[in-house]
This record gives structure tokens, C-alpha cells and sequence, in this order.
């Protein structure tokens, strides 16, 4: 199931997609291709098959020799009353992974820190990062009867420094706004 809020922040990363193919290149001189993910049904979004971030990343070396994945879910949704009229704040979490793997050292994936032979990964999470935030006022993901006043970054989890090969980040972006009840 595709949730909006997910849907909209995986649009808002398609000038990502597009730039980080355009300015890096691999060794064979094919871009650097990255692929947005629906977690919470596994579908890329971007063409090719299903991949399934919640397995070990040591597990899907070969997913990630075909690019760097962005992967998006509905984390947390919280309704809170508000006053006494039937109205709800409400708050929607969208979670960000981001992985790749390295050109160095015998391996084929697509990050490169030098951003000669890839794309250096703390570039591609930062275009990511303003991407999302760069809608941030009155976000407008089409959920009805809910209005979103804004959109915040809530976590910031850079985690590649856990593996040799492999680079991960995670970060979490919350819809605030309120709900109308009938």
C-alpha cells in the first residue's frame, strides 16, 4: 500500500535522480543511478524489480551494484484532539533510508568518496535531505480532510561507518498539521 505522504516525498526526489545521474559518472563512464523505493510495499519506484530493504545489507550486494537506493515508509502517524471541537492535530513520520556501496577495492557499486568513480555519499544524502525539505511549507500530499502545516527533519542517522563496503543514513521527516472530523 502506497501511503501519500510517502508518495510525495519520493516525487519530491525525482531532480535528485536526475542530477546525481547527470553530474557523476562510474569508471565505465555509465552514470550514477539512484532508485527510489517504496518500503512499505517494496516496489521501485524508478523501473527493475522489487527490493526489500529490510533484509542485511551485506545480503543485497548485487541490488546495490546497480545503484544507490532511497527507500521511503510511513514510519508513525499520531492524531491528538484538539480543544473541544472535532479536529485532530495530527502528525504523519516518513522514514529515509539511503544505501550504496563503494568502487574501491574490487567492488562495482556507485559511490565514490572522491566522486570520481561515483558519487560521493554524503552529497547524494544532502540532495536528498533538501529536496524534501525544500517543500517543507504546506506540504500538500492529497490525504483528505488533513492539512499539513509543515514538514520537519526529526532524525539525522548517518550509520556507515558500521560497514567497510557499504554506506547507509537514515533520517525521519514529519508532516505536522490537523485533521477535520465530520
Amino acid at each position: 500500500m502506497t501511503y501519500a505522504e510517502v508518495e510525495w516525498v519520493l516525487n519530491q526526489l525525482g531532480d535528485v535522480v536526475e542530477s546525481v545521474e547527470a553530474d557523476y559518472s562510474l569508471r565505465n563512464d555509465d552514470p550514477v543511478v539512484l532508485k527510489r523505493i517504496d518500503r512499505d510495499d517494496s516496489g521501485t519506484y524508478d523501473g527493475s524489480a522489487d527490493l526489500d530493504m529490510s533484509e542485511p545489507i551485506h545480503s543485497r550486494k548485487e541490488d546495490l551494484k546497480r545503484g544507490i537506493y532511497v527507500g521511503a515508509t510511513l514510519a508513525d502517524r499520531a492524531f491528538d484532539p484538539v480543544g473541544t471541537g472535532y479536529h485532530n492535530q495530527t502528525e504523519a513520520v516518513v522514514g529515509l533510508t539511503v544505501e550504496g556501496m563503494t568502487t574501491r577495492g574490487g567492488n562495482f557499486g556507485h559511490v565514490d568518496p572522491d566522486g570520481e568513480d561515483g558519487a560521493p555519499f554524503d552529497v547524494v544524502v544532502r540532495r536528498i535531505r533538501r529536496a524534501v525539505l525544500a517543500g517543507r511549507g504546506y506540504p500538500d500530499p492529497g490525504v483528505p480532510n488533513v492539512g499539513y502545516r509543515d514538514l520537519i527533519q526529526t532524525s539525522d542517522d548517518p550509520q556507515s561507518d558500521e560497514w567497510s563496503d557499504f554506506y547507509r543514513w537514515q533520517g525521519d521527516f514529519a508532516f505536522r498539521g490537523y485533521e477535520s472530523l465530520p
